[in-house]
C-alpha cells in the first residue's frame, strides 16, 4: 500500500491558500448567476443604465384663425389641441383650418365629417330703414308717399272687373278711315289701324285709374323731391332722362321747366296743363314715386270704354270737337288744354280726358302683331300685361294735334321712351301720361262732378284756353310714323 501520512497528522504550511482559491472561483460564479438574474428581472435596471431623463413636454400645436376680416365681427375663439389630450372644444364650433402637425408624439383622433359653417350675423352689414329715392309700390304692400307730393296728387276713380272685347274689326277701321278723309280733311288709311285686330275676350280685374293727366304742377313738385334727394331730371328717373328744361329744350323750341341747378319751377299760367314731352321713365317714375303705377294697355282702353263698352269715343260713338280737345276745328288754337276742361265728357266712372288734349304713356311694350298673338291662344286673356320686350312703348287716347281717327279709344300708336338724346328738340310735345292703382291703393271720389248721357250734345268747351304751340310741331297723321297714330 501507499503511503498516504496520517490523517490527524499536522497539515503543510500552504494547504489555506489552495483552499481559498479552490473557494473563490465558484463563489464568484455563484455571484454573477445572482446579479444576472436580477437584472433580467428589472430589479438593478437603474444601476444598469443610469438615472432616466424627464421626458420633454408634449408639443402644442396652436391654430387661430380669423372668422372675417371685418372689425364689425368678432374674432372666433381660437382653438387649442394638443397631442396627448383631448380637445376642449367641439371642432365645429369654431372657423378654422385644420393642419397637419409634423411629427407628433401622438395624434388626436380627426373628425371625418364636413365641417359645419359658423354662423355669422350679418345684421350689422344691412342697411337699417333704408328709403329707396323713388319708393315702388306692389299688390298689398304700405307705401309711404313723401310728403312733398302726399298734397298733390290726382284722385283715384274705381274701374270694376269684367270681361270685354278688346281691339276692332275692319269694318270699324274703314269706317273711321272715310271719316278722317271726308269730315275732317286728314291723311288716314286702314293700315293705321289694323295692329289694333282682331279683337280679343280678355276678362279684366278690378283696378283703379287717375281722374286726369298728370299736370306740370304735379310734375314739378316731383323733380323738386327728386333733387331734394340728391338726384335730378337727368338721371333721377331709372337712371334716364325725366322730362326736358329750358336748359336742355329752348322755349322756343317747346321747353317750359325752368331749372336754376336748385329749384325746378314753371310758370303759374300752365300748373294746371297737362305735362308733356316726358319720357316714359319719367312717367314711371313719377307714378311710383306716389305709390302708384302706369296702367296697362288693356287698362286703358278698357276704362277708355267705361269698363269695356262698345264705344267709339269715351262718350259714345259720334265725334265732336266740343267733347275733347283734337286737331278738330284745324282753324283753332293748337295746343293742349287744362285738365278737366271737359267735365261733362268723361266715361262712364267719371275719368276725364281720355281722347285727346296729350297721348299716354302705359306700361306694355308695343307689339304690332300683338293681339294675334293673344287671339291664338283661343282662350280669353286674363288682365294681358303686353310683349316682354320690344324697342318702343305704347301711347294711347290721342292728343291735341292728331285727327280723331287718333283718338278712339281702340287705336295703338308707339313711340321712343326715350328722346334720341338730352337735347332732343323733336321729342313731342303731345305725350303725357296717367297713373293707374291696384285695389288696395286708397281711392278717393272724382275730384270734378260729371255726368254722361250717352253721347247727347252739351255744354260746348271750345273756349277752354290751350298753350299756344308753334305751328311746325308735325302733325301725327302725316307723319312717316302715323301708322301707329
Amino acid at each position: 500500500m501507499g503511503n498516504y501520512g496520517r490523517v490527524g497528522g499536522r497539515r503543510r504550511g500552504n494547504a489555506a491558500w489552495q483552499w481559498l482559491i479552490i473557494g473563490f472561483f465558484p463563489g464568484l460564479l455563484c455571484g454573477g448567476l445572482v446579479v444576472f438574474g436580477l437584472v433580467l428581472s428589472g430589479v438593478l435596471q437603474g444601476f444598469a443604465s443610469g438615472p432616466t431623463p424627464t421626458p420633454p413636454p408634449p408639443e402644442q400645436i396652436v391654430q387661430v384663425v380669423t372668422a372675417t376680416v371685418d372689425t364689425t365681427i368678432p374674432t372666433a375663439t381660437p382653438l387649442i389641441i394638443t397631442a396627448t389630450s383631448e380637445p376642449t372644444e367641439e371642432v365645429s364650433d369654431a372657423v378654422m383650418v385644420q393642419e397637419t402637425p409634423t411629427e407628433p408624439a401622438s395624434e388626436p383622433t380627426q373628425d371625418t365629417a364636413a365641417p359645419t359653417e359658423a354662423s355669422v350675423d350679418t345684421s350689422a352689414l344691412t342697411p337699417q330703414n333704408a328709403v329707396p329715392t323713388v319708393p315702388v309700390n306692389t299688390s298689398g304692400s304700405t307705401v309711404v308717399v313723401p310728403p312733398e307730393l302726399a298734397n298733390n296728387v290726382t284722385r283715384l276713380v274705381t274701374i270694376p272687373g269684367g270681361t270685354f272685347r278688346l281691339g276692332t274689326t275692319v269694318n270699324e277701321i274703314q269706317t273711321a278711315v272715310e271719316q278722317c278723309l271726308t269730315r275732317d280733311g286728314g291723311n288716314c288709311q286702314i293700315s293705321y289701324g289694323e295692329d289694333s285686330t282682331p279683337q280679343v275676350e280678355v276678362q279684366m280685374s278690378e283696378f283703379q285709374m287717375e281722374q286726369t293727366e298728370v299736370t306740370f304742377g304735379q310734375y314739378v313738385q316731383f323733380l323738386n323731391y327728386l333733387r331734394s334727394q340728391g338726384s335730378n331730371h337727368l338721371t333721377g328717373c331709372g337712371g334716364f332722362i325725366c322730362i326736358q328744361t329750358l336748359n336742355e329744350r329752348s322755349q322756343e323750341s317747346g321747353g317750359v321747366i325752368i331749372f336754376d341747378g336748385a329749384n325746378y319751377e314753371v310758370p303759374t299760367t300752365l300748373t294746371d296743363f297737362p305735362v308733356y314731352a316726358v319720357s316714359w321713365y319719367g312717367a314711371k317714375a313719377y307714378c311710383e314715386a306716389i305709390g302708384r303705377r302706369l296702367p296697362t294697355e288693356t287698362e286703358w282702353e278698357y276704362a277708355a270704354r267705361s269698363a269695356g263698352g262698345d264705344f267709339i269715343y269715351p262718350w259714345g260713338d259720334d265725334f265732336s270737337a266740343d267733347f275733347a280737345k283734337t286737331r278738330i276745328p284745324v282753324d283753332g288754337p293748337q295746343g293742349p288744354v287744362a285738365v278737366g276742361s271737359y267735365p261733362n265728357r268723361g266715361t262712364g266712372q267719371g275719368l276725364l280726358d281720355m281722347a285727346g288734349n296729350v297721348e299716354e304713356w302705359v306700361s306694355d311694350w308695343y307689339g304690332e302683331d300683338y293681339y294675334s298673338q293673344l287671339a291664338s291662344t283661343g282662350s280669353a286673356a286674363v288682365d294681358p300685361q303686353g310683349p316682354a320686350t320690344g324697342l318702343e312703348k305704347v301711347l294711347r287716347g290721342g292728343s291735341w294735334n292728331a285727327f280723331p281717327f287718333f283718338a278712339r279709344t281702340v287705336h295703338r300708336r308707339s313711340y321712343n321712351p326715350l328722346p334720341v338724346d338730352n337735347n332732343d328738340v323733336n321729342y313731342p310735345r303731345s305725350i303725357g301720361f296717367r297713373c293707374a292703382a291696384d285695389p288696395d291703393v286708397t281711392a278717393v271720389s272724382p275730384a270734378i262732378d260729371t255726368t254722361t248721357d250717352g253721347g247727347a250734345t252739351g255744354d260746348t268747351q271750345s273756349a277752354a284756353p290751350t298753350i299756344d304751340v308753334p305751328s311746325s310741331e308735325t302733325d301725327e297723321s302725316s307723319s312717316t310714323d302715323a301708322n301707329r297714330g
